[in-house]
């Protein structure tokens, strides 16, 4: 094939030579037969594959009230505003938050804390029946519940297991609970249970205000009256262990030891309860002595504000 290299730089004139002109004739007469064969194959090929006929393109305009930008997402939209419609719905008619404790916010904590004694008070009153002797009995950092006792038969404490599952109590499997023969005549038995009540938003606690930082004497003081009026003896008082600031909130947590019965503690939460005071049995421990007696161990948080 003959190329023609416009790259080259022209080269310097000579005196014309005669030439031979037969080549260039032949050539010439080559390139037209050749031409005129393609020429023929292009018709033929056209013929029979014809070149496809391209359509018209429509255009379509967009108005600008009905933008894609705005209806494409239309639908997501109403499917979260729906299910935040129902979740809100949901807790008016039930008005119980049901987020696990540590899901929930500072105040709404705050709330949860006061509210704890109380709820596993009344789990245990639900729960536990007839015949079950508690040994030692121990919540701890409003999560956990461990419960020692004896019952006068297997069946009786697996009731018992039965009642604490279906009021939304985990049971932490063995070894960490437990049900053994006991001398051939009761059975033993230790249960680590995992609590998660919600938040009641309904209480009357909730909407209860915070006393300032400076009456934190008086709410001692209060709550001592409290435990002398539901028969618990707490003849050391109340021990400050430690004082924190979060946010516009003091949390101040005490110490104290008592001895009373069970009734007299569950006297004595109630009577916090019902005063609206804002007390939080951060840690629980009783444990039985002779008769109905008990030895009360207990860590309690008093919330203030600014």
């Amino acid at each position: 094939m003959i190329r023609i290299n416009l790259l080259k730089s022209p080269q310097k004139k000579h005196k014309k030579k005669k030439r031979n002109v037969l080549p260039l004739v032949l050539a010439c007469g080559i390139a037209v037969v050749i031409g005129g064969a393609g020429f023929a194959v292009w018709k033929l090929r056209s013929t029979i594959f014809p070149k496809p006929v391209k359509q018209e393109v429509r255009e379509y305009s967009v108005k600008k009230e009905s933008a894609p930008s705005t209806y494409s997402q239309q639908y997501i939209v109403e499917e979260v505003v729906k299910e935040v419609s129902d979740a809100n719905q949901k807790l008016t008619q039930s008005g119980v938050l049901s987020l696990p404790y540590p899901e929930l916010s500072f105040s709404e904590k705050i709330n949860y804390e006061i509210l704890f004694a109380k709820h596993v008070t009344e789990l245990l009153g639900k729960a536990v029946p007839a015949g079950i002797g508690l040994r030692s009995l121990d919540m701890d950092n409003f999560q956990t519940l461990y419960v020692v006792g004896i019952g006068p038969s297997k069946d009786i404490i697996q009731g018992m297991v039965s009642s604490f599952k279906s009021e939304n109590v985990e049971i932490m499997p063995p070894p960490y609970s437990f049900i053994k023969p006991n001398d051939g005549k009761s059975f033993k038995f230790a249960f680590s249970c995992k609590l998660d009540f919600g938040l009641n938003l309904t209480e009357p606690i909730i909407d209860a205000p915070f006393a300032a930082n400076e009456k934190l004497p008086d709410m001692v003081s209060a709550f001592i009256d409290l435990a002398k009026q539901s028969g618990v003896m707490v003849p050391d008082g109340l021990k400050k262990v430690s004082s924190e600031k979060i946010g516009g909130y003091y949390r101040h947590t005490y110490h104290w030891t008592g001895n009373g019965t069970y009734k007299n503690f569950v006297s004595l939460v109630s009577k916090v309860y019902q005063a609206n005071a804002k007390c939080a049995f951060k840690r629980i421990s009783l444990i039985a002595l002779t008769g109905a007696n008990l030895k009360m161990d207990c860590h309690i948080i008093l919330t203030t504000q600014q």
